[in-house]
């Protein structure tokens, strides 16, 4: 299992959220996504490369942070 926590800038609201989580989906179906609006910060536990979920954010039109 992969560990990835990021920061991403761009997240504004619960859309943001939503689509942000479809796109991480999109490539692990069973992938799990915890974010923070408050704290931008994302943290995903995905079976993909940490590379394969930043590609999929950004994709998705969101600036990943390390």
């Amino acid at each position: 299992m992969t560990t990835l926590s990021v920061t991403v800038p761009d997240m504004a609201c619960g859309a943001c959220v939503s689509t942000i989580t479809q796109a991480v989906q999109a490539v692990d179906p069973s992938a799990e996504v915890k974010t923070d609006l408050g704290s931008k910060a994302v943290d995903i536990t995905a079976s993909v490369t940490a590379e394969a979920l930043t590609e999929a954010i950004q994709k998705a039109g969101y600036t990943v942070q390390a």
